[in-house]
């Protein structure tokens, strides 16, 4: 991911989540992450002040504090096929590791705090089903910048039925 770096105190990061997907029935489900959870490009204008961007399910963003959006945030979209027909399936998620990572180090100070989706879906008469993931992280005070990068963090999605 290419990105621009801002002249003056600004800081700019990217960070997504990656979506780890078991699915807890016994038959051969097809579960696919289409689009991984992405928080865009964001710019801290103040590292004194704690600042979140909310992701929502349904694909509003939100930032709060000294926390900007510039560009490129996006919900997961999850796509589950060879179920049963018809069938209530429920979804659980889990945040494996809240820390942020750049460069495969963990960064102290941006978590994610928070995953959105609905509870439970429907597979349609061919037994497919879609649903979004949004999410929340929250970007600690620092006495120094967070470096530029990608910032990765793992979560996992459980359907079941």
């Amino acid at each position: 991911m290419k990105h621009a770096i801002r002249k003056g105190s600004f800081n700019t990061l990217a960070a997504f989540i990656a979506l780890l997907v078991a699915p807890s029935f016994y038959s051969y489900a097809s579960v696919v992450v289409e689009r991984p959870l992405n928080f865009g490009t964001v710019l801290i204008s103040n590292h004194a002040e704690v600042g979140r961007v909310q992701m929502r399910a349904n694909g509003q963003s939100t930032t709060n504090g000294p926390v900007h959006l510039v560009s490129g945030a996006h919900t997961a979209s999850i796509v589950l096929s060879a179920l049963p027909a018809q069938t209530n399936i429920a979804i659980s998620t889990n945040i494996i590791t809240p820390q942020m990572s750049h460069s495969n180090l963990a960064i102290s100070g941006i978590n994610l705090i928070h995953l959105e989706h609905v509870d439970r879906v429907y597979s349609d008469t061919l037994g497919n089903a879609q649903f979004e993931v949004g999410g929340t992280i929250e970007i600690k005070s620092s006495p120094s910048q967070y470096p530029d990068g990608t910032y990765r963090v793992w979560a996992s999605i459980e359907v079941s039925y």
